[in-house]
């Protein structure tokens, strides 16, 4: 134990215990007067021996008081500590015992009041879940209809509102599959620029629908360790991210390099770009920038998704963009020995 805790222990302990070192002091101080007072044959003597009988006894009251509390003040002054390891010791003294059933039984209420919690959003999970599916099977519907009419005006705007609507369904049953991530991932050897060919023939058609020329920038050699749907899963959101924001005629591009201790695959566009102010929050949770409102919609859940995925398998992902100019998306895998 370092001496700034116990410090910080002492004068603490001092501090809930000042009223008694008040009272003695007060009583070794009043008490001989009211001696001197009284008696008139009372000699200086007498004041000493009581003034140090009562200084004795309270430096043995305050070292019991110090052994009978310890753990508990180690619980208040170690920012490390926790209430298990509390609850764990052996009590010194009743007082301890009982700040451990109280702390016991108060750890027990909040144990069974998050089990209610925890049961009552897994309820929430599986109602939004079954919703969002239910709306999928009318909506094909509607985009079956627009798809024969896509000639009409009408029906052409119909289609495009309904394809945003199924996307921001896909979005949400995705933010649902996150829960299950730890239960649904195996990492092996992929061959980057497969899966980024898969990814890029995944949205052929949106490519084609936009104008928009897709380049891939990646060697045939080049493998990293990961999750294959996954990562399958991330390329496909940074790729639709860049078909959102970008304009008619101009490119995308998906690229690769390998470093002595990485590789690094990056996304980039020639778009929008992205606010200075906005780049430090885009991967929070329904983070919407100041570009959404010009140049498309968000719902604030891709990136998130994207972020918290790469973590999970051990990735990282960096982000550079120029307002007017573009965006770069940046994965680094860390290199793996495989020997």
């Amino acid at each position: 134990m370092n001496t700034e805790r116990v410090w910080k222990h002492l004068k603490l302990f001092l501090w809930d215990h000042l009223w008694v070192i008040l009272l003695f002091l007060a009583a070794s101080v009043a008490l001989p007067i009211f001696y001197l007072i009284v008696v008139e044959r009372a000699v200086k003597a007498a004041w000493l021996y009581y003034s140090f009988l009562s200084l004795f006894l309270l430096l043995c009251f305050l070292l019991y008081r110090l052994y009978a509390t310890w753990n508990l003040y180690e619980l208040f002054c170690n920012e490390k500590a926790e209430m298990g390891d509390f609850l764990l010791c052996a009590p010194k003294s009743n007082a301890e015992r009982s700040y451990q059933k109280l702390m016991l039984e108060f750890y027990r209420l909040c144990l069974a009041k998050l089990s209610g919690m925890e049961d009552r959003r897994k309820q929430n999970k599986l109602m939004i879940y079954r919703w969002v599916h239910q709306l999928k099977t009318p909506l094909s519907v509607i985009q079956l209809i627009a798809q024969k009419n896509r000639l009409e005006p009408d029906y052409k705007k119909v289609a495009q509102a309904a394809t945003q609507i199924q996307y921001n369904l896909d979005q949400v049953l995705n933010m649902y599959k996150l829960d299950a991530i730890q239960n649904d991932f195996h990492t092996q050897s992929i061959p980057l620029r497969q899966i980024a060919k898969d990814s890029i023939n995944e949205l052929k058609s949106s490519f084609i629908e936009r104008g928009i020329f897709p380049k891939l920038d990646v060697e045939e050699h080049l493998t990293v360790y990961s999750d294959p749907k996954w990562l399958w899963f991330v390329l496909h959101q940074l790729l639709t991210n860049a078909l959102k924001y970008s304009d008619t005629g101009k490119t995308i591009a998906v690229r690769a390099n390998r470093t002595e201790s990485s590789t690094m695959l990056s996304v980039e566009d020639e778009g929008c770009g992205i606010q200075p102010e906005d780049l430090p929050r885009i991967f929070d949770l329904f983070f919407t920038g100041q570009n959404v409102r010009l140049c498309g919609e968000s719902t604030g859940l891709g990136l998130y998704m994207v972020k918290q995925i790469l973590e999970y398998l051990g990735h990282s992902i960096q982000v550079e963009s120029v307002v007017e100019q573009g965006s770069k998306f940046q994965i680094r895998f860390e290199q793996r020995n495989t020997g």
